[in-house]
């Protein structure tokens, strides 16, 4: 069985070296790879035979000619208004600035609310404003909470991470791992 096991192991990675650069630009088309796991060799390789050839380069690209031909406005008729294609500028809402104050007020009220699960405001021992945090695309500013928690190794303090924005708190995380509270 040993031998024969050797032989397949054998049998199938020929196939695949020989079968792979054909299979994978299809797998790639259909979805079936993602094209972010491709080596870099690979994708150079593509980009090289995606240019065109010495003789294509040689032949002066024909471009179609295109023709615009404006209605005629009859003189009863008015001319018809083109909207502007740029769009009206947008203005960014005003972020709302809490003072420190504030701040803490916003996390107590969030925790008396019920937004997070994990403890409640009379566990809550250290209430403080850690700073701004860059998440994506947007920034929040952040609240650390410790509280106290019985836990299967006895009482423990823990700690809690809020998110911010516009004077409401948006998000609870662990502060370790940065997964969502319930």
């Amino acid at each position: 069985m040993n031998v024969a096991h050797f032989f397949l192991c054998l049998l199938f990675s020929v196939a695949g070296y020989i079968l792979y650069p054909m299979l994978l630009p299809r797998m790639v088309e259909s979805n079936l790879v993602a094209e972010s796991s491709l080596s870099d060799s690979y994708k150079e390789e593509q980009a090289k035979k995606a240019l065109p050839q010495a003789d294509d380069a040689k032949k002066p690209e024909e471009k179609p000619e295109v023709v615009v031909q404006k209605p005629v406005a009859s003189a009863s008729e008015p001319e018809p208004v083109i909207p502007d294609p740029t769009p009206a500028p947008v203005t960014p809402k005003a972020e709302v600035k809490l003072n420190d104050e504030e701040f803490i007020t916003a996390l107590q009220s969030s925790v008396k609310a019920g937004e997070v699960n994990e403890f409640k405001i009379e566990q809550a021992q250290d209430w403080k404003r850690v700073g701004e945090e860059l998440i994506g695309n947007d920034t929040y500013d952040v609240g650390m909470i410790t509280y106290k928690a019985q836990t299967i190794y006895g009482d423990q303090q823990l700690q809690a991470k809020a998110l911010i924005k516009n004077g409401k708190v948006v998000k609870w995380l662990w502060p370790v791992t940065s997964t969502e509270m319930k």
